[in-house]
């Protein structure tokens, strides 16, 4: 049994609240209904005392034998309310219609649970995965440093948008020996512009404690360069990026090269379309660039032209690269240096073989 946490009996008939969890943001339900209701619906409350702080009720309709169903609701109080409470008692109300059908209620403190020998130094959630680092504590003694028993813990992991569970995730009997971190990566697109929140429950073996972690983003593209794979000389560019995002990239990449003293060229080419861990590399060719030092910006720009990334480098030409002009009388003559062209497309290109197209995890 965790610290705010009940698990039902099996003598309900109609239905059954086969787990209910509740701590000062949270309050987290599982129902499991034994026949068919017509107008079910699960109402929470959160009192202090005899004074009722929250109350909501969610309907949920029309429900079939067999179907369990699971909802999260968050209290949303004030991050310092009620700190000079003793303890809170959440309930959940399972309803048909008028009917109350079963009910369950839990007590806790304000004050988070520690989690015995362990700790949970961050959890953190963004468009490309929710990650947590726990550690082992360690307890000191008079005059020597005690060596904290190894902690065994089990981690449930939600994705919430709009109410609604969009993604779940257990991992069971965990091993913390030293220090323990954990990503885990979305395995689906996500909605640009969306809020998603993402809720970790850790529970502890020993003793049997459960504690829950929020953590809110806004779903957003992101696309890195990938600085030891740019290339510049004075045939062109070629520039890796991967996405960092579930959110898909759909953009260009964007190439200025600027002589000193003079005026910007601007290059662009559009990149393959990027999720997380995904690559690609684009090679730029530039031709006929004088003898000179110039500044190079290299930009991840995505649709609505907002700069994700940028690099910037410099590059010196000795020998500019001569613009080749095939002949109309004697094409045969310019077949050489129309090959040199096609050779340095064919080196950027290659980068793009190689270095490109690679797929991460």
């Amino acid at each position: 049994m965790g610290y705010g946490e009940v698990k039902a009996s099996e003598n309900e008939e109609t239905a059954l609240i086969t787990y209910f969890f509740s701590d000062h943001d949270i309050c987290d339900a599982r129902v499991l209904f034994r026949e068919p209701l017509e107008d079910a619906s699960l109402r929470f409350t959160l009192s202090s005392g005899k004074e009722v702080l929250k109350s909501e009720t969610l309907q949920l309709g029309p429900v079939e034998e067999g179907q369990e169903v699971t909802k999260i609701l968050f209290w949303g109080l004030p991050e310092d309310f009620g700190k000079e409470r003793d303890s809170y008692t959440a309930r959940i109300f399972v309803e048909n219609g008028n009917e109350t059908l079963e009910t369950r209620k839990l007590s806790f403190s304000y004050r988070n649970a520690v989690l015995s020998n362990l700790k949970v130094l961050d959890f953190s959630a963004d468009s490309e995965k929710a990650s947590a680092l726990i550690s082992l504590a360690s307890p000191t003694g008079f005059g020597y440093v005690q060596m904290p028993e190894p902690g065994m813990v089990d981690l449930d992991l939600k994705l919430l948008t709009g109410g609604e569970i969009v993604y779940s995730e257990k991992l069971e009997n965990i091993p913390v020996m030293d220090a323990y971190y954990k990503a885990i990566y979305w395995p689906f697109l996500l909605e640009k512009g969306r809020n998603y929140t993402a809720l970790l429950k850790v529970r502890s073996h020993s003793p049997a404690l459960t504690t829950a972690y929020i953590s809110e983003f806004e779903a957003e593209e992101k696309v890195e360069i990938l600085d030891a794979d740019v290339d510049v000389d004075e045939y062109g560019a070629s520039v890796t990026v991967v996405g960092k995002s579930q959110v898909p990239f759909d953009g260009i990449i964007r190439v200025v090269l600027t002589p000193e003293g003079g005026e910007p060229q601007v290059f662009e080419e559009t990149a393959d379309i990027l999720t997380a861990g995904k690559e690609d590399t684009v090679g730029i060719i530039w031709q006929g660039a004088p003898r000179g030092d110039y500044n190079v910006m290299i930009y991840v720009i995505n649709p609505e032209g907002e700069v994700l990334d940028s690099y910037e480098t410099v590059l010196r030409v000795f020998e500019p690269v001569a613009v080749v002009t095939p002949s109309e009388k004697s094409p045969a003559s310019g077949l050489p240096a129309v090959l040199g062209i096609f050779l340095c497309s064919g080196v950027l290109l290659g980068r793009k073989k190689e270095k490109g197209r690679r797929r991460g995890r």
